[in-house]
């Protein structure tokens, strides 16, 4: 430094000193921020965890911000976007991350998960969300909700098939052609110990609307392969008949669908 000339050193201040007010102003922001949950959203006495992580590979740092707010866990997540945080998610949520693997040429990319659990023992549903960030945004993937066995289903769920093994590389639109047609949480037309069905001793956990449509994301041949495939399938909010069941998809999340199985015998391949 002591061989700068005084212009040389008036030129260095000159670019230094935007970068060291922007890094100031940034850190009271997110202090304001940390301040603001703390004292008017998190529980008193529950873990608060901020993890700093570059969310979307753009060589700069952004925030998540976990903790107990009410009965739920309140997930934030802010975005740094060319030194300025903007919140990007806001609901209630548990994370977790996985790498996707890298396809026909794309990136790797870093996924977080949400999982926002039943509150108050009053719906055996979950909701689970994936957030995948590129360059300052963010976009919403595997967007549905599902039944919580483990909680709901008195009895081995290893005997069961609940969740596919393997899923379809190409999805298909199928067609109700009945109606009232059920939608069930495993592959099979047995009864149950399961609470929150309809009817109950049942694993049906919706009902469909004749021409309503839904997409299949996997296939499972079991001991009845003879009579039916079974299809795992995605349903939008549209096509359940909510004369008997009341619609699992009630977090309010956008473009929310239900993941269940149906029987191949009544459906229609579009």
């Amino acid at each position: 430094m002591k061989n700068l000339n005084k212009t040389t050193l008036f030129i260095f201040i000159l670019l230094i000193t935007p970068l060291l007010v922007t890094s100031q102003t940034n850190s009271i922001v997110i202090e304001n921020i940390i301040k603001n949950y703390k004292e008017n959203e998190a529980n008193p006495g529950t873990d608060f965890t901020i993890k700093r992580i570059d969310l979307d590979n753009d060589n700069d740092l952004d925030y998540i911000f976990s903790y107990g707010c009410g009965e739920q866990n309140c997930l934030r997540i802010y975005l740094n976007k060319r030194g300025t945080y903007e919140k990007v998610v806001n609901e209630f949520g548990l994370e977790s991350f996985y790498i996707t693997d890298s396809k026909n040429g794309e990136i790797s990319q870093l996924v977080l998960n949400s999982v926002t659990n039943h509150c108050c023992g009053e719906s055996p549903f979950g909701s689970y969300r994936d957030f995948i960030f590129v360059n300052d945004q963010v976009t919403v993937k595997n967007n549905y909700i599902i039944y919580n066995h483990q909680y709901y289903n008195d009895e081995d769920n290893y005997r069961l098939t609940l969740i596919p093994e393997t899923f379809l590389d190409k999805a298909y639109e199928v067609s109700i052609t009945i109606d009232n047609y059920n939608v069930r949480f495993s592959a099979d037309l047995d009864t149950h110990n399961a609470m929150f069905t309809c009817p109950d001793s049942t694993n049906i956990i919706a009902k469909l609307i004749e021409g309503s449509n839904a997409t299949v994301i996997a296939e499972y041949k079991g001991n009845d392969y003879e009579e039916r495939t079974w299809l795992y399938v995605e349903i939008p909010d549209e096509s359940i008949y909510e004369n008997e069941c009341s619609s699992p998809i009630s977090y309010g999340f956008k473009n929310q669908k239900l993941r269940g199985w149906i029987s191949d015998k009544y459906v229609h391949k579009k």
